[in-house]
């Protein structure tokens, strides 16, 4: 995290670190991202960087969390009545914060550029998933909701569902974008209706 003197720092400044390190981690991910290049983009000298952060990681989880701010609030998810609607609400909410991502498109190519590298980082990873844990409790709401709706499976706790669910998107999202590939708006939808499919099928409890 950055040091504390960085909630100091100057409006103007800030913005353009900010923007410049969005650029720069969308464009190279984190691994290949260069804190240079981002501070000649700024215009901040190298002693101003490490001012304000210890390093590169510091920096990426700062800009990690400001890209991710939209997503770590809890989504509004209306309550299902039967087992279609608990899959059309989370179909449409879905496709919500995807449309709430391409409107901000800079945010979100730095923001899937950072959260593939949080699979391969784990120190990223375990600074930057605490921000989520509300948002995924109310995931996990909804989702008991779908139990009790019998929309799914039984034989197996809700925690592995919700696991195997999201290891399928990474496992599918690696497979159909590679590298640090960025999908196109309607690639993104496509996927996830693609991601919403492939969920049911692991979930929807078995015949007989």
């Amino acid at each position: 995290m950055p040091r504390p003197r960085y909630d100091n720092i100057d409006p103007v400044k800030k913005t353009k670190l900010l923007e410049a390190a969005m650029k720069e981690f969308a464009a190279h991910g984190y691994e290949l991202a260069s804190i240079n290049r981002i501070l000649d983009a700024a215009e901040l000298s190298k002693g101003s960087f490490y001012y304000y952060f210890d390093d590169k990681l510091d920096l990426a989880t700062t800009v990690f969390l400001v890209c991710g701010e939209p997503e770590s609030r809890p989504l509004e998810l209306k309550t299902p009545a039967s087992v279609d609607e608990f899959w059309a609400e989370l179909r449409r909410t879905s496709l919500a914060r995807l449309q709430a991502l391409e409107s901000r498109r800079l945010e979100y190519e730095c923001l899937i550029r950072l959260a593939n590298a949080s699979l391969t980082t784990p120190e990223l990873a375990a600074r930057v998933m605490p921000t989520f844990a509300p948002a995924r409790m109310k995931m996990v709401e909804f989702f008991q909701r779908g139990l009790s709706l019998g929309a799914l499976r039984t034989d197996l706790p809700l925690g592995t569902l919700m696991a195997l669910i999201e290891a399928a998107k990474a496992a599918a999202y690696n497979a159909q974008y590679p590298g640090d590939t960025i999908p196109s708006d309607a690639e993104m939808e496509s996927f996830t209706d693609f991601v919403i499919d492939l969920a049911r099928r692991i979930c929807t409890p078995p015949k007989g």
